[in-house]
Order: structure tokens, then C-alpha cells, then sequence
């Protein structure tokens, strides 16, 4: 399997979230292990925070990962402890060089093999619910490339893991689910034809200014289009804030 083959074996992998033998562990083990297939670390683990919003080690591709997580909650420093309260990645492509930064983690991790670390925060609507932990044997660096694809991954897995449900998908459930997408493109359509006669737009046009707009206000496109419908939102307003 080349890297394009891999990769996108992992984002189907990630989004699959009606199969029988798939729970949130799974699709984390899932997120770790292609992690380390695809990027040049040797092990890599989850971090999730509990009720008090202290950090657990969730999945770990061995047990030094395990360790190292534990060292980090413990003495409560270390680059997922940081990547977590900032919500931004955190690089130590070198940990030698960041004894002064972690002083008690740094000891502890290199004393478990690991030279390098990288970590990612595991978000949801701007909320920080943990962070991906990335180790190496030897110092690495993470390419602009390795670390797009590492952040891609991560929110995948993350919104995949809190739309899990139990139950499982009954075909009434399914018709519903389809019937609701339906319903949604039909708004959709409604809100680009209005945006279409205000303006000279095609529909197809009209469509891309309202998703531009959605994106320039932090919102979905189905809810720009269901306050155009529903007169909560004029299509001036829409495509005064749109080139």
C-alpha cells in the first residue's frame, strides 16, 4: 500500500462509526496506530480529560507511552499537558534541548527511550477535550506536510468519537438520517435561490457566496441557509459580507 492508499484508509477508518465492533477506544487505537504508520515517530497515545479536566491516558501504542502520559499528569508538565491548556500543537523535536522548558518530564521521558515529542489538542467546537501524544526513539522534526495531516486526523477522529452512538443504526433511523440530509439540501437550495434573485448569481454561485459567508462568520452553511428561509438574515447581509 502506497501513502495515498494508506491515507486514505485512515480517514475511512476514522470515519466509520456504525460498524458492530467500533466504540470510541477503537477509533482512538485507530488515530494512534495510523499516526505512527504515517509519520516517522515510533509510538504515539491519547490523553482524554475527566470530569475535573485532569488529563487520563486513554490509548497508548505500548506502554512506555503509558508511562511518559503518566509522568505528565502526575507532575502536570510535559508537551500534551500544554497542547491541551493551549490548545495549540507543541513541538520538542529534541527533548535534550528542553530540559529547562519540562524540567521533571523531560528526565523521565528520555529515561523511558524517547528523545522526541509532539502533541496535538483534541478539539470540538473550541472546546479542548485532550491531546494526541507523539514519541520518538531519536530526534525528529514533523514536516509543515506530516503536521496538516497529523491535525486532519485528529479532528477526524475526534468528531467521530463524540457522534459514536450505542445504539445501533435501526433502518427507520437510517431512512430519518437520510430524509434530514434531504431536508437540509432543500434549504440549501431554497437560501442560494433567493441569494440568485437578489443578485445576477447562478445557483451555483449563490451557493459558494453562502458557504463563503458561513465560513467568515464560524457558521454551517444549513444554519446561514435556514435563517435566510426563515427571515432571520437578509440576503443583503450575506452578500455584503462576501466578495
Amino acid at each position: 500500500m502506497n501513502r495515498e492508499q494508506a491515507i486514505t484508509e485512515a480517514f475511512v477508518g476514522l470515519t466509520d462509526t456504525v460498524a458492530d465492533d467500533v466504540d470510541p477506544l477503537t477509533l482512538l487505537r485507530r488515530l494512534v496506530d495510523h499516526c505512527v504508520h504515517l509519520t516517522g515517530m515510533d509510538a504515539a497515545g491519547v490523553m482524554l480529560a475527566n470530569a475535573r479536566g485532569r488529563l487520563q491516558s486513554a490509548v497508548v501504542t505500548e506502554e512506555r507511552v503509558e508511562v511518559t502520559e503518566m509522568f505528565q499528569a502526575q507532575v502536570d508538565e510535559g508537551p500534551c499537558i500544554d497542547a491541551y491548556n493551549t490548545g495549540d500543537p507543541v513541538h520538542a523535536a529534541d527533548l535534550a534541548a528542553d530540559e529547562e522548558r519540562w524540567p521533571v518530564f523531560t528526565p523521565l521521558a528520555r529515561a523511558a527511550g524517547f528523545a522526541a515529542a509532539h502533541s496535538f489538542p483534541l478539539q470540538v467546537r473550541e472546546q479542548t477535550i485532550g491531546a494526541l501524544n507523539l514519541l520518538a526513539r531519536t530526534p525528529t522534526s514533523l514536516s509543515e506536510q506530516d503536521v496538516r495531516l497529523l491535525e486532519a486526523l485528529v479532528h477526524t477522529a475526534t468528531t467521530s468519537v463524540l457522534t459514536w452512538s450505542r445504539e445501533l443504526l435501526r433502518p427507520y433511523d437510517i431512512v430519518t438520517r437520510t430524509q434530514a440530509t434531504l431536508s437540509a439540501k432543500a434549504i440549501l437550495d431554497i437560501a442560494a435561490g433567493m441569494l440568485a434573485a437578489t443578485a445576477p448569481l447562478t445557483p451555483a454561485e449563490a451557493g459558494q457566496r453562502l458557504r463563503t459567508y458561513a465560513a467568515s462568520q464560524h457558521l454551517r452553511p444549513a444554519d446561514v441557509a435556514e435563517d435566510l428561509v426563515r427571515r432571520r438574515l437578509t440576503p443583503a447581509t450575506v452578500l455584503a459580507r462576501t466578495p
